[in-house]
This record gives structure tokens, sequence and C-alpha cells, in this order.
């Protein structure tokens, strides 16, 4: 949960309005995670509701959005994609479901701000279905020695005051590998963004 209002409110503003200028970026990565879903499927990190026009109308939402700045723009945009939404302002580290409940959860660009992404991600792995998905776009850090690393490096702590716990420098690759998983595919790519930051990303694709 945003723990200052201001900041929170600034997030959802900067949220909406590079709604645009991200769908352009992420359409088609974002189309192909999440085709053939389930009816009922988990967000972490739903934030002002950017990936609900990547689900089908109809499709039950389990929202997990902290930061209630977010949650008037998140029901908007449910009403206008035909999402059935149910919203939680919790805490990704612990889930209100039962275990074993779900078989996709996703996140994009999410698990940077968690302040314990492997408590994160044991909570997915407890939640999903035994065969269930767990699917997200990360920004990761850059090779070391790198531009884009000293970069990185440098704005780290305004970055992570700025974007409410934002971790430009994090390995999600491996918190992902040793999570416990069946099967993880990690699909590194560089995002031809003006966000120079968040450049170095990964694709991945877990299943319990």
């Amino acid at each position: 949960m945003s723990d200052n209002p201001v900041r929170g409110r600034l997030n959802a503003w900067l949220l909406q309005t590079l709604d645009g200028y991200m769908h352009q970026k992420y359409a088609a990565i974002k189309s192909g995670l999440l085709a053939d879903v389930p009816a009922v499927v988990v967000e972490l990190g739903s934030g002002t509701g950017a990936n609900m026009r990547y689900l089908p109308a109809g499709t039950r939402l389990i929202a997990i959005e902290p930061n209630r700045q977010m949650h008037a723009a998140l029901r908007a945009q449910a009403t206008n994609h035909g999402i059935d939404l149910q919203l939680h302002d919790l805490m990704a580290e612990s889930l209100d479901m039962p275990s074993d409940s779900v078989d996709l959860v996703f996140a994009t660009l999410v698990l940077c701000t968690v302040d314990q992404p492997q408590r994160v991600i044991a909570e997915v792995l407890r939640v999903l279905r035994p065969g269930g998905r767990f699917v997200c776009i990360e920004h990761v850090a850059a090779p070391a020695g790198s531009g884009e690393r000293v970069l990185q490096q440098t704005i780290r702590q305004p970055w992570h005051w700025l974007f409410e716990g934002c971790n430009l420098c994090r390995d999600t690759g491996a918190v992902l590998r040793s999570a416990g998983f069946s099967h993880v595919d990690v699909q590194p790519i560089i995002l031809p963004t003006l966000l120079v930051p968040i450049r170095h990303q990964i694709i991945a694709t877990c299943v319990k």
C-alpha cells in the first residue's frame, strides 16, 4: 500500500499519461503472454488497468493493487473492457486466496517494486494449481560494466523513492529460476524505449 498519498497520486497519473506509449511498446509481447487465458486470472500490481485491454471481455480479474490512488482508474477500465473485477488492496507478499486455486497469475513491471520478491513468488506458487502458469515482463539489472548499469546504480535511490520501491538493479530471472517451479523459461530482451534505465528486460513463463 502506498505510504505517501502524493507519490501514490503521481504514480497513478504517470501510468495513465504513459498508457499509450507503453501500449505501443508492449502490445505484441503482452498479447502473446496473455493469449488463451482461463476464465479467472490474478494480476499482481494492476496499476490503472493497462493490461485489461489484452483480456477477453467477461474475464474475472482478481487484481492485487495496494496503491488505492489507482483504484478509480482500475474500476473505470474494467467497465470499459467488460472485465469482472475483484479488487484487493493487499501486498503481493500475502495473498488472501486459497492454495491451488488459480491457473494463471501475471505481472508486468511489478516485481521490481516489491520488498521481498522471493516471498511474492512463493505466494504465487502457493495459489497456483499444479500445471498453472506465472507469466511476467520485468525490467532487470543491465550487464555489469555497461553504461546502462552505471546509470542504474547512479539513480537507483531517487528512482526507488519516486517509483514506490522500484529497484533498477534486481536480478528477477535468478529469483524465478530458484523459486521451485517445474519449468522456467526466461527470455532477455532490450526494449527500444526512451526510458533508458529499464531497457534491459525479461519475458518469463513459469509453470508450477
